[in-house]
């Protein structure tokens, strides 16, 4: 059969039952060294052989049924993801994660992934419907699942002001905004955020949320 493609960039990337996870059928209990070559790609190397082979048994305990995929309410079940300060959004944004998006998802929350490769992953999460920006709104709710009950409200308030007004000042030296001729955006605040923005805007948080990967050993 054939294998499965890489995960479209979708709101819900779904699942296809056909397929499994890189092909195997539901009931797989092994994976093929192809099979793990093909998720250290999908990877980018972050895990290596033994790992990717005890993630697969992490898999297969949270599959209950042997879907071939596991849900948004499985992939809460690893205690070390659901304390992470991101895992609600990330559980609504990643669905019905076959085996190799699983790996994806941990390897860019693994205290191995680097601050550039959290960002992209953290600001793929927040943009919703994959136009490439995010809404302020969306930054707020970043900044609060980051800080946690560290900030009252009003200390998050002045903190995104902050943000803002640095973000100001970056689009009136570059001139870049979202748009131009079509009236969306402006160097003001108008209009969503880039990716560049945001990791101007993110440059002083030092703290970024990690996941110990759920391996069973170092």
């Amino acid at each position: 059969s054939a294998r499965a493609s890489a995960p479209r960039e979708s709101k819900r990337p779904r699942h296809d039952p056909s397929t499994g996870a890189m092909g195997l059928t539901a009931s797989s209990l092994n994976l093929t060294q192809y099979d793990v070559e093909e998720v250290q790609e999908h990877c980018g190397g972050k895990f290596n052989s033994r790992e990717i082979q005890c993630l697969y048994k992490r898999f297969r305990t949270l599959d209950k049924r042997h879907k071939g995929y596991i849900s948004e309410d499985e992939l809460m079940s690893i205690p070390e993801l659901a304390i992470s300060p991101l895992a609600p959004r990330v559980t609504q944004v990643f669905q019905n994660l076959n085996f190799k998006d699983f790996c994806r998802v941990l390897a860019a929350m693994s205290d191995r992934a680097t601050r550039e490769d959290k960002l992209d992953f953290m600001f793929r999460v927040y943009d919703v419907d994959r136009d490439g920006y995010i809404s302020f709104s969306d930054l707020e709710t970043i900044v609060k699942h980051l800080v946690g009950s560290s900030l009252n409200e009003e200390q998050v308030g002045e903190l995104i002001t902050r943000a803002m007004g640095e973000l100001t000042e970056l689009r009136k030296k570059t001139g870049v905004g979202r748009g131009g001729d079509d009236g969306r955006s402006s160097p003001s605040l108008g209009g969503g955020i880039t990716f560049d923005e945001f990791r101007v805007i993110m440059k002083g948080n030092t703290k970024l949320p990690t996941v110990k990967v759920p391996v069973g050993f170092d």
